[in-house]
């Protein structure tokens, strides 16, 4: 159940941290910010920092986990597809933080 659980934020992420970005890269600023829109990419390019580091080693303990003996396939093969969604959601934001870092510029 944990992994599902894991598997659709992983999920999520993939989906999310790319159209949000676009719209912060625009010029989009939340309502509930108080400060300047200067602040807030900075606060949300900090944001995708901790995605990138909690998707890789979310994905590579995963991946870790998986390797570890008296397992049955079907809790290895779950293992692996969650980790790969996390690593992939990692890649996700570096790639984001780059398009917010290219628009800042």
């Amino acid at each position: 159940m944990l992994e599902l659980i894991a598997l659709i934020g992983a999920l999520i992420l993939i989906v999310w941290l790319p159209i949000e970005t676009r719209k912060v890269a625009g010029g989009w600023v939340r309502p509930k910010h108080k400060g300047t829109p200067e602040a807030f990419r900075t606060q949300y390019r900090r944001q995708l920092t901790m995605f990138l580091w909690v998707g890789l080693v979310l994905g590579l303990g995963n991946l870790g986990l998986a390797a570890l003996p008296d397992q049955d396939d079907a809790r290895r093969i779950g293992k692996i597809v969650v980790g790969v969604a996390w690593i992939a959601a990692g890649i996700s934001a570096g790639l984001s933080r780059r398009r917010l870092d290219a628009a800042l510029a």
